[in-house]
């Protein structure tokens, strides 16, 4: 076969169409002269193009017939020959084929070939496969005939196999377009026959034989184009099929598993089926369809699953198919393991007799059982497998699928929900919950209920496992049986499980998973509409879960109370009370919020309501609870359209401006009232005065009706209301006057507005504000430009007047100072200078927030950050010229002289906070770089003066002054760091050419940070590392550990590393900076405070170590002199031993310093020469901190249990692998090699021998096949090794240790050893 595969591929030409000879009768005629006889016309084209032998007439005609716009059709052509012209015509393309053949085989043969024919027979036959002799035999046979059976002009010319062969004729040539045609024109024959009995020419059905035979060697189109045409003579059910369809199904098997394969290679194999009855099932067929099984294009399409279930009924492709099907479940979807488990139903289904019984035992019970014991956390196995199994579970309620279940389960779950593995019982459990009712008809009464029984019981005892995971799955499969059978259980067991459910598994202090999915399960049960009266006494008692520990907990359960919302039953105010809900709102994560606003969304803002009633609860909420008011009204603008929005902010601000104005004629009406009743009483006896108290208070009512009318005549009421945004509504007018309005036009004067409440109306400007702020981005899109103006226009219109009745209120004034910051400058110019009169004004001990947030987000609001940015340079520039003057005869000097006298004095401390501010607050930070860039930069500038006088107060043993104090000049050195790396703008390639003006606008734009850093880590080597040390350097002694000299310099060390590392995560660094870094951090883990870099030495191991794995280096190989990030990582692990190996206290941040080591190794093990490397580092290191414990104690602690108790040192190092699997099983991998590869003492083997033994009792997430291979690895070399005889018996011979302590320590190591091989079970 590959014979003929080689030929073909190396041999074949392209030969164009040839003309027709200028002495033929033939005339060429043009698509366009076909008309009506066009038909007739063909055929006579047809006929004579065959009785002359014409390829290239035959060919055009068969281009023709292709041809759309052509009106010639061969298929009628041929329904119009006889069967004498049908021989004919058959007879002549027989010829050309065979003639194609004949040439494809020998006529093209090149000198390689030429020999091999040469060769004796006998010899071909003993060096060639058995199917190419069959090949070359049958060619044989096909050139015999067809130079038999040629006519007229088709002689076969020989072929020229010399060397002196130029240019053999043109005759010669194997033209694969003529082979083509005939095999195309073959189709389009048998396409129009139908049926047994139809005649076919002899001829045809050689040349379909020879072309079915030739198939499997040939290729490209000429392969496809055969295999079509048996595919039709299949289809059409013609004569002799059978003959043709065994080469061609492997063909197009191959062609549908291919990677290239389309879902018509699919279809073409499943048009198929019947050829299964037929063929041989062969090693290479068999393997074809194992494939076919394995394939998830079969699984993509219904008439591949269709094949698949066909194939599944051939009693000898069952259990192949099943293997190949077993092989690929581990990998597959959830989608793909539910299609082959509905095959497999299939299958059995339509099936009888072995082949069912085969499909039960060796398949699905085979499936079955691995279901049960698979281990659920390794892959995708154990989920694929139980999709796979719910296919079958699914039409259980068919008596016959049902038995089939039950006698499938029966030998072995039941003895699996009792077995010691909590992975098997569960896993049983869930297909026990899947399954569930088992039963079988064809039992008695009697034995049919002891089985309902059965399953009850044992599903209420699985309720209460004692495995977390059990009582997981049986949770979930328990309400899901109730759901589904809730009428069919009896009610004394719901009762029960329920009674499981409140009682235990939701007090589950083991899991909160299990309390979680408690509450998912009672949700699950609400779909089940006879269950809801039962549920409605049920949840009233699951109310504290609104209070769970568990972030999880919580979501489940307001989940549930969504889903009683949309029940009429019960109503969900009944479980939790309404204030129990806002107070949830009110601290509760983000999660749980956005919940909980879409929850009580329609109680306080319903959308469908009118302005009163969305007021009316909009001020119930504010006055219930304000924090949740703000939080709700923060998640709820997300789901609120921008319209309903900005008519809900008009209206509170009208609400607003009404109680205003109402508030303002009630007091001026009373102080009208004072004085006429002052004047009358003047005038009047004592004894009428009553009666004129009386006179007042009537007259009091009278001006508060008259005061409503001319509210009702005031224009400026008349604003846009909800409905109508843009138009005046006398609705919207009288929104207030409904609710307070008309109060005081009767005479309950005791009545008050709830806006007399500082809570209250303070909440409806954070309403405003939060709406506002949370729809900023869609305001201001052009689209809703008008949206905008109308907010602007009505709110700036208000300002003043909100401004000055709510002046005493602090609250409301801040809220309503970053609410008119929403508003351009123009129209609000007065407080742009008070929130800058403001800062200025504030003192150094205003350090809260709250007293310089708001100005400054107003400001940077407004567009003036530059101000804020020229206030905070002049303060810091104040701050540092005070450490400058430091001698009384400078301090006289700088009172000299005339000054002005500054009302507010410079505040440095605070002007830093202003910075950090401005740089945390991403649209604030957006307008300083956007639109301030120079003044940033120039800030950066004034803050790099921090670095001098830094290194001048190490000179010094106390502050430079009292503004430029210790506090101020390392958050000063923090601040210019933080605007390093914000700047960071690296010059660009220079172009070609650019102009002068362009080169300066780009040089000023341009900020390097790297080169910045680059001097200040110099500038750190040369100033502050060396204070780090307790050496003398030169004359003046340097404050030692624990002054405050090591305490600034190690602060501003780990903020210099720390700026470093994120430039390197950002991806700004170079590889050379990159090394700089790791090199420095190296420098800090030797000095005397290295315990106060560890932290951030492990963060640059990590970035550096995937920086250079990303953009690459030229020193990946490691370079002499250069720092890698493993030999830093190296560095601080010997740095944490040898600080911690004399028993020292453990570092206040442990925890964090343990979670960023195991991010590391685990990174870093990601790599297996870089995990052998820092993992036998790591070993080396642990058992060097317990070699010197040994030699300290003279021997080992066999009280200790636990690894915590083995020493700080060991507390970290195997802490941190312990409680990861990766990392334990990499420590342990390194434990073994070492003691298989290194030459040890008996100390070390004492040491590894104590470790395992702490671990076998203390193991973590270490496994316990890993120790088993660390135990045995100790006991070979135990045996290898000549202990020394004792004392008195050696004389004089010499050892390394006292011989006394070494026997104990040999003592000690076997003791151990035999221990845990009995532990563990070695033999």
């Amino acid at each position: 076969m590959r014979l003929w595969c080689s030929l073909k591929i190396s041999r074949q030409l392209e030969v164009g169409f040839q003309k027709v000879p200028t002495n033929s009768s033939f005339v060429v005629v043009s698509v366009q002269s076909f008309d009506r006889n066009a038909p007739r016309m063909a055929k006579q084209l047809l006929l004579t193009a065959v009785d002359e032998s014409s390829h290239s007439a035959f060919l055009d005609l068969l281009s023709q017939h292709n041809d759309k716009r052509s009106m010639v059709d061969l298929g009628e052509v041929l329904t119009e020959l006889s069967q004498s012209q049908l021989d004919k015509v058959w007879t002549e393309l027989h010829s050309w084929a065979t003639d194609q053949l004949n040439k494809l085989v020998g006529g093209s043969e090149n000198d390689e070939v030429n020999n091999f024919a040469k060769e004796p027979s006998e010899t071909r036959q003993s060096n060639e496969p058995t199917e190419v002799q069959e090949e070359l035999n049958q060619m044989e046979v096909v050139e015999s005939e067809g130079s038999e059976g040629q006519t007229g002009n088709t002689e076969q010319p020989s072929v020229g196999s010399g060397e002196n062969d130029v240019q053999p004729p043109q005759g010669e040539i194997y033209n694969e377009s003529i082979l083509l045609g005939v095999v195309q024109f073959a189709t389009l024959h048998i396409s129009t026959i139908k049926g047994f009995g139809t005649f076919i020419p002899e001829k045809l059905l050689e040349l379909a034989v020879l072309l079915h035979g030739m198939v499997s060697v040939l290729e490209g189109q000429l392969q496809e184009e055969i295999v079509t045409l048996c595919e039709t003579w299949w289809h059409q059910e013609l004569d002799e099929r059978d003959c043709l369809i065994t080469n061609v199904l492997p063909i197009l098997i191959q062609m549908a598993i291919a990677k290239s394969g389309k879902r018509k290679n699919v279809a073409a194999v499943c048009g198929l089926r019947g050829a299964l009855d037929v063929v041989e099932f062969d090693e290479p067929l068999v393997d074809l369809l194992g494939a076919c099984v394995a394939s998830p294009r079969f699984l993509s399409f219904e008439e591949g699953c269709r094949w698949l279930c066909e194939l599944f009924t051939r009693q000898m492709l069952v259990t192949r198919l099943h293997r190949s099907v077993k092989a690929v479940l581990p990998e597959c979807t959830r989608d793909q393991s539910a299609k082959y488990g509905e095959i497999y139903f299939r299958a059995w289904k339509k099936s009888t007799g072995d082949v069912q019984q085969m499909i039960e035992e060796s398949c699905i019970q085979d499936l079955m059982y691995a279901a049960v014991h698979v281990d659920p956390l390794a892959g995708k196995l154990s989920t694929n497998l139980h999709h796979f199994l719910h296919q079958i579970h699914r039409n259980k309620r068919h008596h016959l699928v049902e038995r089939m279940i039950l006698k499938l389960y029966n030998p072995f779950l039941w003895r699996s929900l009792k077995v010691a593995n909590g992975y098997v019982r569960m896993n049983a459990t869930g297909l026990l919950c899947d399954a569930f009712p088992l039963s079988d008809s064809t039992c008695t009464l009697e034995e049919r209920q002891e089985l309902s029984e059965r399953q009850y019981q044992t599903i209420i005892s699985l309720l209460t496992d004692p495995c977390h995971l059990v009582r997981i799955t049986a949770i979930k499969g328990t309400c899901e049986i109730l759901k589904n059978y809730w009428l069919m259980i009896p009610s004394q067991v719901i009762k029960t499980i329920f009674q499981k459910f409140l009682t235990e598994l939701l007090r589950d202090s083991s899991s909160a998973e299990v309390r979680t999915q408690v509450i998912k399960g009672l949700t699950l049960i609400l779909d089940n509409n006879d269950a809801i009266p039962f549920m409605k006494e049920v949840l009233p008692r699951i109310s504290d879960s609104f209070d769970d520990i568990s972030v999880n907990v919580r979501i489940a359960f307001v989940h549930l109370l969504l889903k009683v919302k949309l029940l009429k039953i019960i109503k969900y105010w009944t479980i939790v009370p309404i204030n129990h809900l806002l107070h949830g709102l009110e601290d509760d994560v983000p999660a749980v919020c956005k919940l909980l606003t879409q929850l009580l969304l329609n109680s306080f803002h319903p959308t469908q309501m009118s302005d009163h009633e969305l007021l009316q609860r909009c001020l119930v909420l504010l006055k219930e609870n304000r924090a949740a008011a703000r939080r709700f009204y923060q998640y709820a603008s997300r789901t609120l359209d921008l319209r309903s929005t900005v008519d809900f902010i008009l209206l509170i601000c009208l609400c607003i401006r009404n109680y205003i104005h109402s508030h303002e004629l009630q007091h001026a009406t009373l102080n009208e009232d004072h004085e006429e009743c002052g004047n009358s009483n003047a005038d009047q006896p004592a004894s009428s005065r009553q009666s004129g108290r009386k006179g007042c208070s009537s007259g009091r009512n009278a001006k508060g009706k008259k005061g409503s009318r001319v509210q009702n005549e005031n224009k400026e009421n008349k604003t846009p209301g909800r409905r109508t945004l843009l138009a005046t509504s006398q609705q919207d007018n009288n929104v207030y006057r409904k609710d307070s309005g008309a109060k005081d036009a009767n005479d309950n004067e005791e009545d008050s507005s709830p806006l007399d409440n500082p809570t209250v109306i303070g909440g409806l400007f954070d309403t405003i504000v939060i709406l506002w702020s949370a729809n900023a981005h869609r305001l201001a899109q052009s689209q809703n430009s008008k949206y905008l103006e109308a907010l602007r226009l009505k709110v700036s219109k208000n300002m003043p007047i909100f401004f000055k009745f709510f002046k005493e209120n602090k609250d409301v004034s801040q809220t309503l100072l970053y609410l008119a910051s929403f508003l351009p400058k123009t129209l609000v110019p007065t407080l742009v200078g008070h929130c800058l009169s403001r800062l200025r004004s504030l003192q150094q001990d205003q350090d809260y927030e709250d007293s310089y947030v708001t100005y400054i987000n107003a400001l940077c609001n407004w567009n003036r950050v530059d101000d804020v940015l020229e206030l905070a340079t002049d303060w810091l520039v104040e701050g540092f010229h005070s450490a400058t003057v430091t001698s009384p005869k400078e301090r006289r000097l700088s009172r000299r002289g005339v000054h002005f006298h500054q009302t507010h004095s410079a505040q440095p401390s605070l002007a830093l906070r202003l910075v950090r501010h401005v740089l945390q607050h991403p649209l604030n930070k957006l307008a300083a770089l956007s639109k301030n860039r120079s003044l940033v930069e120039d800030l950066a500038e004034t803050l790099k003066v921090s670095r001098d006088l830094l290194e001048e107060r190490l000179n010094h043993s106390e502050a430079l002054s009292d503004l430029c104090t210790d506090k101020f000049l390392c958050g000063a050195w923090s601040e210019y760091l933080s605007l390093v790396a914000v700047l960071h703008n690296p010059a660009p390639e220079k172009p070609a050419a650019n102009e002068g003006e362009d080169e300066e606008e780009e040089g000023s734009a341009a900020f390097d940070s790297i080169d910045q850093l680059h001097h200040s880590l110099e500038w750190a080597a040369r100033v502050l590392v060396p204070v780090l040390s307790s050496e003398e350097i030169g004359e003046k002694r340097k404050l030692r550990a624990g002054d405050d000299a090591l305490r600034i310099s190690t602060e501003a060390l780990v903020l210099l590393v720390k700026t470093c590392n994120n430039l390197i995560i950002i991806g700004a660094a170079d590889s050379e900076f990159v090394f700089n870094v790791c090199g420095f951090t190296d420098i800090l883990l030797k000095s005397d405070a290295c315990e106060s870099f560890w932290e951030v030495s492990l963060l640059v191991t990590l970035e550096a170590y995937q920086y250079l794995k990303v953009y690459g280096t030229p020193y990946s190989e490691g370079v002499e002199g250069v720092t890698m990030p493993t030999d830093l990582l190296k560095s601080c692990i010997m740095s944490i031993a040898d600080t911690l190996s004399e028993d020292r206290a453990l570092p206040k941040e442990v925890e964090k310093l343990d979670k960023t080591l195991g991010m590391v190794l685990a990174t870093l093990c990601q790599t297996r020469a870089i995990q052998n490397e820092v993992f036998q580092h790591l070993a080396t290191t642990i058992l060097d901190c317990l070699c010197t414990k040994i030699e300290k104690m003279k021997g080992v602690d066999s009280e200790i249990k636990t690894v915590e108790a083995m020493g700080s040192c060991v507390r970290i190092l195997v802490g941190v692998c312990q409680s990861r699997v990766k990392l334990s099983i990499c420590l342990m991998e390194a434990l073994t090699n070492f003691i298989k590869d290194s030459a040890i003492d008996i100390t070390v083997i004492l040491a590894i021998s104590h470790l395992l033994k702490v671990l076998s009792h203390d193991s973590g997430k270490v496994s316990r096949y890993s120790i088993k291979q660390s135990v045995g690895a100790i006991d070979s070399l135990l045996a290898s090794i000549l202990f020394p005889l004792p004392i008195d018996t050696c004389g004089e011979t010499e050892t390394p240790l006292p011989p006394t302590i070494y026997e104990e320590y040999a003592k000690t190591t076997r003791e151990i050893v035999d221990e845990l091989k009995s532990t563990l079970g070695i033999v």
